[in-house]
């Protein structure tokens, strides 16, 4: 048990990181460089529509996200704007996305949800949000952590009965889950919600458009699990947490002359 006990405290003192904006120490071991590469090769297999009229409309926002979110970069997470790329997809599922690297998708089944600038401005400063915290490193992070404390469980019960050794693992396995992997999730969420609601009021957007987007998009996804089932906050969570960061976001908004 105590190789993987040594290599366990290793990764955490070596993967310690500060998250731009909040201040959050995250656990990150995982280069951006890695993650972007992955993401290149998925965003590569989507169906775009590059003449999708709209298109201009989500690259425009987009920029001016990426300009008041990299503010906050100073790690240079967040590629330059000339070096991002912007598509339509071609998917009715009402989804958009940020990857790191610098790719952001929009799914046609979003715009319905999405009419105005405002809107579209919530949900890029959210998913860009998620890329400067690099989000996807410390998830994958975290799952490698995991793996190794399985590991390391399973060195501890080696002399124990195979119905003890089956009860530690699922105990571990539960605890995991519930008590680590899922609540770090929502903390993302969380966390993308607090900073894309700054990024789009300095960006020069309405940040009272994100309760009311996340209000009328609650009713897209049908019957939802509980809170704690969640990788997501709840509905009423998430605009809770809104109207609390609003006043915070509204002092980032540009002085009218």
């Amino acid at each position: 048990m105590r190789l993987p006990l040594c290599l366990l405290l290793g990764l955490l003192c070596a993967g310690c990181e500060t998250v731009p904006g909040t201040g959050r120490s995250q656990i990150n071991f995982v280069s951006n460089s890695e993650v972007a590469s992955m993401a290149a090769g998925e965003f590569a297999k989507m169906k775009k529509l590059p003449n999708d009229p709209r298109l201009a409309q989500v690259r425009r926002v987009g920029l001016s996200i990426v300009a008041a979110a990299r503010k906050e970069d100073r790690a240079g997470v967040l590629p330059p704007a000339a070096q991002w790329q912007f598509a339509v997809i071609d998917d009715k599922s009402p989804n958009a996305f940020a990857m790191p690297g610098g790719k952001i998708g929009f799914n046609v089944g979003m715009f319905p949800y999405a009419p105005t600038d405002d809107d579209i401005a919530v949900i890029l400063g959210h998913e860009v949000s998620h890329v400067l915290c690099q989000h996807s490193s410390e998830r994958i992070s975290q799952g490698l952590l995991v793996q190794m404390g399985a590991v390391a469980v399973d060195e501890a019960t080696k002399n124990k009965s195979a119905q003890t050794r089956q009860a530690w693992m699922a105990g571990f396995g539960l605890g995991s889950q519930f008590g680590v992997l899922l609540p770090f999730s929502r903390s993302h969420e969380s966390e993308a919600d607090h900073l894309g609601l700054i990024f789009m009021a300095r960006a020069g957007y309405n940040p009272e458009a994100a309760p009311a987007f996340w209000q009328r998009f609650s009713k897209a996804g049908g019957n939802k699990p509980a809170e704690f089932l969640s990788t997501h906050p709840a509905d009423e969570t998430r605009v809770r947490q809104l109207r609390q960061w609003m006043p915070e976001a509204k002092a980032q908004a540009p002085r009218q002359p």
